[in-house]
């Protein structure tokens, strides 16, 4: 496989988690509540993944590290409960960057933990992330409060999930990543099932809503993760991830061209300047943890 091979590869994994938010939203028209969505998704997700697995002789994790995969299969619940119920009171396009603050959470909590030291490069890159964060807050936002906080308690979960995940993947060497998302995905889908019986199971009233949860679960998640591991294995994490950081551009260019919304000038230097950041601290690999197994499931 070639690198121009593996370049589209991962853009085609961020095009798939970055239209996940416009999918949701035509789903959300059709009825269905986001528990219900989550579970679908999840659930499919996990089936289409689990043949791919079987195919490549690659063998579940068990014991200990099933247990931590199946962690992280809560932990993606919380993430995804948060995102996605954001979606409910702000655009496609704020969500998707204030969900791409986990980078900048990620270092701080790793500086809080040890796990890094804070040099001068670092800590320019994240005022210049924290100072977009604000920029973007303090403009004519298309979201209401609790929007915002759950976006961004969605990216604080899935910072702690990567953490997480990379302390697990330390001692799961022999387990392929795809296995350990059939795992994550599962876990996901039952939580989330159970949520929507909690809740009430609502169900998309349209074929045009079953579309859009096919969509989701199709080319938002199974064939999203598979084409980013594809891709990784050719040109390695590190430059894979700065690659990813295009998922919320193409977020915010899906909301703008399929659902009309709107993007002030405060909120793309604002995002520019988050972007500029994520870019620069993957770009160092001491300064991003290496990916673990979903981890590039971010939406």
């Amino acid at each position: 496989m070639s690198d121009r091979r593996a370049v589209a590869l991962v853009l085609l994994s961020a095009a798939g988690f970055g239209s996940s938010a416009v999918f949701a939203k035509a789903a959300y028209a059709s009825g269905v509540n986001p528990s219900t969505m989550l579970a679908l998704r999840f659930v499919i997700a996990a089936m289409l993944l689990l043949p791919l697995v079987w195919l490549g002789g690659w063998r579940l994790p068990r014991g200990r590290l099933l247990a931590g995969y199946m962690l992280m299969g809560l932990m993606y619940t919380a993430q995804s409960q948060g995102y996605f119920n954001a979606l409910l009171y702000a655009s496609s396009g704020l969500c998707a960057m204030l969900l791409y603050a986990y980078p900048v959470l990620v270092t701080i909590l790793a500086l809080a933990l040890g796990w890094e030291k804070l040099d001068r490069r670092m800590l320019v890159l994240m005022l210049l992330a924290i100072a977009g964060m604000a920029v973007t807050l303090g403009g004519k936002l298309q979201g209401q409060p609790i929007g915002i906080a759950l976006a961004l308690m969605a990216a604080g979960v899935y910072a702690v999930y990567i953490l997480f995940g990379n302390s697990l993947s330390k001692n799961a060497v022999i387990i392929h990543p795809l296995a350990a998302c059939v795992v994550i995905l599962g876990t996901a889908g039952l939580a989330n099932s159970a949520i929507a019986v909690w809740q009430g199971v609502s169900l998309p009233g349209t074929a045009t809503g079953w579309l859009a949860v096919a969509a989701i679960a199709l080319f938002s998640t199974a064939i999203a993760i598979a084409a980013f591991f594809a891709g990784v294995a050719q040109i390695g994490a590190a430059r894979a991830s700065i690659i990813s950081t295009f998922e919320p551009v193409i977020t915010m260019a899906f909301g703008v061209g399929m659902l009309g919304e709107k993007i002030s000038g405060t909120q793309l230097l604002g995002g520019a300047m988050v972007l500029a950041a994520v870019v620069l601290l993957a770009y160092k690999p001491a300064a991003k943890p290496a990916l673990m197994p979903g981890a590039q499931a971010s939406a």
